[in-house]
C-alpha cells in the first residue's frame, strides 16, 4: 500500500523563517510585530509566534506507577474534611465514583485537614478501603514524620507487597536524623514505598514562576540527596524513595511544558549523581492560587485547563481540586465534579492513549527545553549561594518580586481573569460549601521522638499525634485576592 501514497509536498520548496516574517509583517499593516505577535512567559521565554524546529533530546520517560490497572494515570482525590466519619464517606464516594488513588491531608488540630490523632482514628478513616488496590499518599508536609509513623504502624503486619504508600515527608532543612530514619525504615521494610516528597507545589502557591518552581524542586532534591548519600545510602535507593509534587494551573500548554521540563531536569540531576534510573514520579495538583472566590463557577474552566496540562504533560498522579476550594469544605457535588473532569478527559477525550503527546510539537519541545535551561540557571545561582540553606532568603525575594509583577498586571488589566477583572457579574449564584465542624479534643501522651522506629512503637501504644503547628516553608498567595478585598 505504501507504494501508492502521494508525496503531497513534492515539487514545493521549503520556505524560510525570514520569508514567513516578511509575509507576516505585510498582514500586520504597520502594526508592531513584537507587540502584536510575540508573547513572553513570566520567566522571560518567548512563546512564539513560530517554531520551526525542536532541540534534540527533549523526550521524557515516565516511571512505573503501581495499580494503574490499564489506566493512563491515577485520578487522585484530596481528602481533607476534619470529621473522620465524613472524610471516610468522602473517600468511599470518590473511590466508587472513579477515583483510583488517595491524597490524605491530615492535621491533628482539624484546622486544615482530617483530625486524626491516633491509630484508632486512622483505622476509622481507612475503613472499607481496599488498600491493596489503592495507592495512598499524604499531602507533603514538614510535619509528616509522626503521621508517617502512624501510617507505617497501621500497615505493619500486613502483606506490604501490594500496598503502596507515600509518606510524603518534606523536611524544611536537610532533614537531620529524621530523614535518615524514615528512609532507612522504608528501604528495609517497604522498599517500594515513597518516603520523601519534593514539594515544589508549595513554591508555586507562594507565587513562584514555573522556572522558580522547578529550580526549587532541584535545590530541595539535591540537599536531601547529599544528606542521605553522606550517610551511606545508595544513590539509586535515595531517588527511588522520592517523588515530586508540582502545580498545574489554567495555562494548560505551559502545564505540559513545565511537567516535561521537570522530567528533563530530574533526569539530568540524577545522571549527575550517577543514578541508573533517572525517571521520577510526578504528582500534579491543580493550582490553589488560581482559584477565585468571586465567581467560583469560573473555576471549573480553570480546573479543566489545569487538568488537561497535567495529563498531557505526563503526570503519574493528578489531583483536581473542587471548584469551591477557596470557599471552604467541598460538598459531595463539588467533589463529584472534580473527579468527573478527569474521568471525562480519560474516557471521552482519550488523552491518555499516547505517551508524551507533546513529543514532536516544535512549540512544546522548544519551550520545555528553554524552561529547563532557565530553571537550571536559577538552580545554579542557588547553589552558588550555598544551596537551599544559603539561598532561601534570596529565593523568597525572587518569588515575591515575581508575584508583585504578576499582581500588577492583573490589577492593571494586562492579565485577564474571568470573573475577577473580566466578564464579572454582580449576582453570581452562591456555591455551597460544608460548615467546618468542631473537633473533639483527645487527651493522652503525644509521640515525641526523632527515631522513626520508636515513633511507630509509640503509635502502636496509642500515643497521639502532636498538636504543635508546623512551620511551613512558604506563605500561600491568591491571584484574585486584591479584587476580593482579602488584602489592602
Amino acid at each position: 500500500m505504501t507504494d501508492h501514497i502521494l508525496d503531497l509536498a513534492d515539487g514545493f520548496t521549503c520556505g524560510t523563517k525570514a520569508q514567513w516574517r516578511t509575509l507576516t509583517e505585510k498582514t500586520l499593516r504597520g502594526a508592531d510585530y513584537a507587540e502584536t505577535l510575540v508573547r513572553t512567559t513570566e520567566d522571560g521565554i518567548q512563546r512564539g509566534p513560530l517554531f520551526t524546529n525542536a532541540p534534540e533530546n527533549t523526550g521524557v520517560t515516565k516511571a512505573e506507577t503501581p495499580h494503574l490497572a490499564g489506566r493512563p494515570w491515577h485520578i487522585t482525590s484530596e481528602v481533607n474534611h476534619p470529621d473522620i466519619e465524613q472524610a471516610n464517606t468522602d473517600i468511599l464516594a470518590d473511590l466508587n465514583g472513579g477515583v483510583s488513588a488517595l491524597s490524605l491531608r491530615i492535621d491533628p488540630t482539624g484546622e486544615n485537614g482530617i483530625a486524626v490523632r491516633d491509630r484508632s482514628d486512622l483505622q476509622r478513616l481507612l475503613s472499607g478501603v481496599m488498600t491493596n488496590l489503592v495507592p495512598i499518599s499524604l499531602v507533603p508536609s514538614a510535619g509528616n514524620f509522626e503521621v508517617a509513623a502512624l501510617l507505617a504502624e497501621h500497615f505493619q503486619g500486613n502483606a506490604l507487597a501490594d500496598i503502596y504508600i507515600n509518606l510524603a515527608y518534606a523536611p524544611l532543612a536537610d532533614g537531620g536524623d529524621k530523614i535518615l530514619d524514615i528512609v532507612s525504615w522504608v528501604k528495609t521494610n517497604a522498599p517500594h514505598w515513597k518516603a520523601i516528597s519534593i514539594d515544589a507545589n508549595s513554591a508555586h502557591e507562594a507565587g513562584a514562576t514555573p522556572a522558580q518552581e522547578l529550580a526549587y524542586m532541584l535545590s530541595r532534591s539535591v540537599r536531601y540527596a547529599f544528606r542521605l548519600e553522606s550517610c551511606g545510602f545508595n544513590i539509586d535507593d535515595i531517588f527511588s524513595t522520592m517523588d515530586v509534587h508540582l502545580a498545574s494551573d489554567q495555562d494548560g500548554h505551559m502545564g505540559i511544558v513545565k511537567l516535561r521540563a521537570a522530567r528533563m531536569l530530574w533526569a539530568q540531576m540524577a545522571e549527575n549523581f550517577g543514578a541508573k534510573d533517572t525517571a521520577c514520579v510526578i504528582h500534579a495538583t491543580s493550582s490553589r492560587r488560581m482559584l477565585s472566590k468571586m465567581d467560583p463557577w469560573s473555576n471549573m474552566l480553570r480546573l479543566s485547563g489545569a487538568t488537561f496540562g497535567a495529563v498531557s504533560g505526563g503526570a503519574d498522579y493528578v489531583t483536581s481540586l473542587p471548584f469551591t476550594q477557596p470557599l471552604g469544605l467541598a460538598t459531595p457535588f463539588a467533589r463529584r465534579i472534580a473527579r468527573n473532569q478527569q474521568i471525562l478527559l480519560m474516557e471521552e477525550s482519550h488523552l491518555g492513549q499516547v505517551q508524551d503527546p507533546a513529543s514532536g510539537s516544535y512549540t512544546h519541545e522548544t519551550l520545555s527545553h528553554e524552561l529547563a535551561k532557565t530553571a537550571w540557571g536559577i538552580f545554579q545561582e542557588m547553589e552558588k549561594l550555598g544551596g537551599w540553606q544559603g539561598a532561601q532568603g534570596w529565593f523568597r525575594e525572587q518569588i515575591a518580586s515575581a508575584h508583585k509583577t504578576r499582581m500588577a498586571k492583573i490589577s492593571g488589566g494586562e492579565t485577564l481573569l474571568v470573573g475577577v477583572n473580566q466578564f464579572t457579574k454582580p449576582d453570581v449564584r452562591k456555591a455551597e460549601v460544608l460548615p467546618r465542624p468542631k473537633t473533639k479534643p483527645k487527651s493522652g501522651t503525644e509521640i515525641n521522638t526523632d527515631s522513626f522506629v520508636d515513633a511507630i512503637a509509640q503509635a502502636n501504644d496509642g500515643f497521639l499525634l502532636p498538636l504543635d503547628k508546623q512551620v511551613e516553608q512558604f506563605t500561600p498567595v491568591r491571584l484574585s485576592e486584591m479584587a476580593e478585598g482579602d488584602i489592602s
